[in-house]
Formats: C-alpha cells, structure tokens, sequence
C-alpha cells in the first residue's frame, strides 16, 4: 500500500528544527522474549539513577515541551509520552509488559528520550498528516478517557486523529493481531540524532519481532516526502 506522510506548515512553521522519523515493517507481534525483557530491565537500572526533577532538564524533554508551549498546551498537564516513561521507571513504578511491540518502543523511547508512536498500519486509513490539534478536538485515548489533544503534535489520517506525543488512541493500536506497524519517532532540538535513532528502531523490530522493514523516511524543512523503500 502506497502512503504519503506530510507535516503540516503551520506546525512546522513554529518548530523550524522539528523532524520525524518514520518506520513501516512487517512483524510478528508476540510476548516479549526474554532476550527483550533483559534488554528493558538493563535500561530500567540505568535509568533510575536518575533523580525525578532533572528529567524535566533533559535536552530532549526541554525542546519537547518547548514545542508544547509554542501551541498553548501546558507540558506539565499534558506530558511528553517519553517523558511520563521516565518518570515511572525513577520512581519505581515500572511498566507493564503489553507486547514486543509496544515493549521494544518504549525501550527505543526510553533510549533517546523522545516520544515514539507505534500503530497498526491496518487501521489507518489513507495518507497521514502530522499537525497541531485543533480546538475542542479529542479522541478516545489507549486508556479509553477523553483526551484533549487542542495544542498536541497529532497524526491524522482519512478517519481523523489517532495518535499524540502525550497518548495515542484505542482505534490504532498494536494487538497481537497486528501484522504490518508504523514506527515514528519525534525530534525537537536541532541535535537529535534520528539517523542513530531510525537504525536503533530497525535493530530493533528486527532482533525482538522478526521484522522486515519496508520503509524508512525522515521528514523534515517542510517537505513532502514519499515513502522510500
């Protein structure tokens, strides 16, 4: 299936040095491995010698909510999805193993400190837009409340929103039934190594889903880019 993925100008416009990265993949969604669960709980220990109040000084987590803020969204209401991941781990709280897909992108969200959106390709409809949520715009988030996602980096496809950098939604998420993923990663400052980041994703899905990449594309300085294989 041919997709195109656009970021929209106006968001762009406020986020001059923003990029995303994009995986497609075939997968094989499962438990997690031991050979992952061992991988997780070494970057667990690492992590937690951070204190909780230098999370918010991460390079990556200040350019994150900077772009939060640039929209009117409030990045201490409204956190950062890799942000919220940090913040469990050092303060011993864990996280709760849903898959080796969902696992794998919080070991590669926890790793680079940036938000990563993993959805079903299968429920996605057309092309997606990446843009700033529009006023009084929500969607039914993986815990099935309401979120507002007004001021939120939103992807959008043909049916409407369906993921954030904060949460995404029940109607794209990863199952076990899922068999073809879209794997995004978002960068806020000019020194985000998405190349380093897009390959640590492919190793990845790869080693832990006995995945075959399909597509890889970065977007970024306001162009259209196709999906390149």
């Amino acid at each position: 299936m041919s997709r195109s993925y656009i970021l929209d100008a106006d968001y762009m416009c406020k986020l001059p040095f923003f990029k995303l990265g994009v995986i497609e993949a075939n997968v094989t969604c499962d438990v997690s491995s031991d050979l992952l669960n061992e991988a997780m709980q070494q970057l667990f220990d690492k992590t937690s010698q951070l204190k909780v109040e230098s999370i918010s000084q991460l390079d990556e987590i200040v350019a994150g909510r900077l772009a939060y803020r640039a929209f009117g969204k409030d990045p201490t209401k409204y956190r950062l999805s890799a942000e919220k991941l940090l913040r469990r781990i050092v303060k011993g709280e864990g996280l709760d193993s849903i898959n080796n897909i969902v696992d794998l992108s919080n070991l590669l969200s926890i790793t680079y400190r940036a938000p990563i959106g993993t959805f079903d390709a299968d429920k996605l409809l057309g092309d997606i837009t990446l843009r700033a949520g529009i006023e009084n715009e929500s969607f039914l988030s993986l815990g099935n409340q309401n979120l507002n996602i007004q001021g939120l980096p939103v992807f959008s496809d043909d049916l409407g929103p369906f993921g954030s950098t904060t949460s995404d939604s029940g109607r794209s998420c990863v199952s076990f039934d899922t068999k073809r993923i879209i794997l995004t990663i978002f960068g806020f400052n000019e020194s985000f190594d998405m190349s380093g980041a897009l390959d640590f994703a492919e190793h990845l899905i790869k080693e832990h889903a006995m995945g075959e990449i399909t597509g890889r594309i970065l977007l970024e300085d306001k162009k259209r880019l196709h999906k390149q294989v």
